[in-house]
């Protein structure tokens, strides 16, 4: 038996994002709700979610991961999680929009554990950004199925460690941070 708790799918998100991040959440449990963090919270309650289910939590030993869905929706007999963000999407040059990487691998584990609850396949996932008013469509492939593995190694080693990741060399991700003032406070 596996006596590892399982990882949080926002933790992994996190990690996606910033890997100190991460590890001041998870490993330090350092954790501070900013405007932008009640914003979010508060999202699900101002839309709602017209799902066939909202707010779930399912959990998984095999995956090693638990986490608790926006919404789970059925379409033409295909089940897919759907998560809420407040912000905006990350476009391409020609203007397409599409998912942020972390956005990506939390809804891509969402639609892992959902998968494994159900006991049939789960092709996509769904992300609708708010301040877009649109919703992007994330294919469940192989390639993100690995990459939702990889990073619960990835997170399962920096648990184990004892020394806090470097700060991100991308700075515009420490302006929406609120973990940075403590972050980024020397000594």
């Amino acid at each position: 038996m596996n006596a590892t708790p399982p990882l949080r799918v926002m933790a992994l998100h996190a990690l996606a994002y910033c890997e100190r991040l991460f590890y001041l959440e998870e490993v330090e449990e350092l954790r501070v709700a900013d405007e932008r963090v009640w914003a979010g919270r508060t999202l699900h309650e101002e839309f709602g979610e017209p799902a066939d289910v909202a707010e779930v939590t399912i959990e998984s030993a095999a995956l090693g991961i638990r986490g608790r869905f926006d919404g789970v929706r059925t379409r033409d007999g295909r089940l897919f999680p759907v998560e809420h963000k407040k912000g905006r999407s990350l476009t391409k040059a020609e203007g397409a929009a599409r998912a942020w990487p972390s956005d990506r691998l939390q809804v891509a584990a969402y639609a892992m554990l959902l998968e494994e609850h159900a006991g049939r396949p789960v092709e996509e996932g769904r992300i609708r950004y708010h301040q877009d008013t649109l919703t992007v469509r994330v294919p469940v492939d192989e390639d993100a199925r690995r990459e939702v593995r990889n990073a619960v190694l990835r997170a399962r080693e920096l648990s184990a460690a004892t020394d806090r990741p470097p700060v991100t060399s991308d700075e515009r991700k420490c302006v929406h941070c609120s973990l940075a003032p403590v972050c980024l406070r020397r000594g």
